[in-house]
């Protein structure tokens, strides 16, 4: 439960990274409401899953939205990564974050649908492993959840690449 928790706060905290990378660009509309959905969701977990960390006396890790926040990575995306561990199921790599930062308005669309079904599809990996494996109910119950919705999602992302 508390390797779950720490995973998927680094790993929803990547998501949210990309979320952020689609303001400013020229979306389909679906696809913006997509990321917004995604961000929507992914947030109040993160918060869930730092409590419980809390609660159990274990350290929360650091994420790319932290150093972001603290000011580093004001450059490229994989600056913000550093330290992170991004061997889990479907993280990208810090040259992967860069490529999609850098990808111009005509790629950047496709990339980042085509790297959010990856991102996604190790999420509901990792959720698949915290309900065979889990004690903590609640841990269970947002594992089951999460890989519900986020495969909903991943089916969408597909859809919208046609």
């Amino acid at each position: 439960d508390v390797a779950f928790a720490r995973d998927m706060i680094q790993h929803h905290a990547q998501a949210v990274a990309m979320v952020e990378l689609t303001r400013e660009r020229d979306l389909d509309p679906e696809v913006a409401q997509l990321a917004e959905g995604i961000r929507d969701a992914q947030v109040p977990e993160i918060e869930t899953f730092s409590d419980w960390l809390g609660d159990w006396d274990e350290e929360v890790p650091p994420t790319m939205l932290d150093h972001a926040n603290a000011g580093h990575g004001s450059g490229d995306m994989s600056e913000t990564m550093e330290g992170m561990d991004d061997a889990m199921p479907g993280m990208m790599s810090g040259a992967d974050m860069d490529a999609l930062q850098a990808a111009g308005a005509g790629d950047f669309q496709t990339m980042w649908l085509e790297m959010m079904i990856e991102h996604h599809e190790g999420a509901v990996e990792m959720a698949r492993t915290e309900q065979e494996d889990g004690r903590y109910r609640p841990a269970v119950e947002l594992a089951a959840e999460i890989e519900e919705s986020q495969g909903v999602e991943i089916e969408t992302m597909r859809g919208l690449l046609g």
